[in-house]
């Protein structure tokens, strides 16, 4: 029997900053690369509302609590995956609807589940970070952990993706506990994520940083045969001001 393969992405949506000029750069990207698996941060109810139109042959979480429009949704091809429960867990994430969102779902091809998580992790410049200079993101690393290790069953698939804000503490705390990025796992190095340009319009002179803060982690139970940062524009504008993580 072949392995079932399945394409994910990560994306960090960018709120609606400009979002008129960037919607048609979106649907672009989710026409050419169509991933069985969508987890998106940064969403809104406008946003949202413009994937289940561009996005047909997917569905989503649907639930009451606002974190799922408001900030993160996973997205998945109806014709592959079905979803058996879905869940959010607080794990200290400072902005007040973000959460660990899951879901597991059943592989209709092979009977077998997988679990899938996203988060995005509390931003560097937040207030409480800049006036302590300590960083919340390793204890809400060791949160995400602790979730991922009561919430996922034994040698099933788990995935956790997302804008972790930070290019080194989570990545290393998490793959202490068993999850590898997808380039990692390929023995390639990781290509920065943010920011998009020229859709970020940073203006020449101002302080900028090339970092890589969009990751895709997945446990030994799962093998990456493929990792990009896909770098796709439509005329000249990006979907976003972040560059999305795509694994195979």
């Amino acid at each position: 029997m072949f392995p079932v393969r399945l394409s994910f992405v990560t994306y960090n949506l960018w709120n609606t900053v400009r979002w008129p000029l960037r919607a048609p750069a979106l649907q672009h990207f989710v026409e050419i690369f169509q991933p069985d698996v969508f987890c998106v941060q940064e969403l809104r109810a406008e946003t949202q509302a413009f994937l289940d139109q561009v996005m047909p042959k997917h569905t989503r979480v649907q639930d009451p609590f606002p974190g799922w429009t408001c900030e993160g949704n996973i997205y998945w091809q109806r014709d592959l995956l079905e979803a058996v429960t879905y869940g959010t867990e607080d794990v200290g994430i400072l902005e007040k609807e973000r959460r660990l969102f899951w879901v597991r779902l059943r592989v209709k091809a092979s009977d077998r589940t997988i679990f899938v998580s996203t988060a995005h992790f509390t931003y560097p410049m937040h207030p409480q970070e800049s006036d302590t200079g300590q960083s919340p993101r390793v204890e809400q690393t060791r949160r995400t952990i602790t979730a991922l290790q009561r919430l996922v069953q034994d040698k099933e698939p788990a995935f956790f993706m997302g804008d972790l804000n930070d290019p080194l503490h989570p990545t290393r705390l998490l793959h202490e506990a068993g999850y590898q990025s997808c380039f990692a796992a390929l023995g390639l190095l990781c290509p920065p994520t943010f920011p998009c340009a020229p859709t970020a319009q940073r203006p020449a002179g101002a302080s900028s940083l090339t970092l890589t803060v969009d990751w895709i982690m997945a446990n030994h139970q799962a093998r990456a045969v493929a990792a990009q940062v896909p770098q796709c524009y439509h005329g000249d504008v990006g979907p976003s001001d972040h560059w999305p993580v795509l694994a195979v």
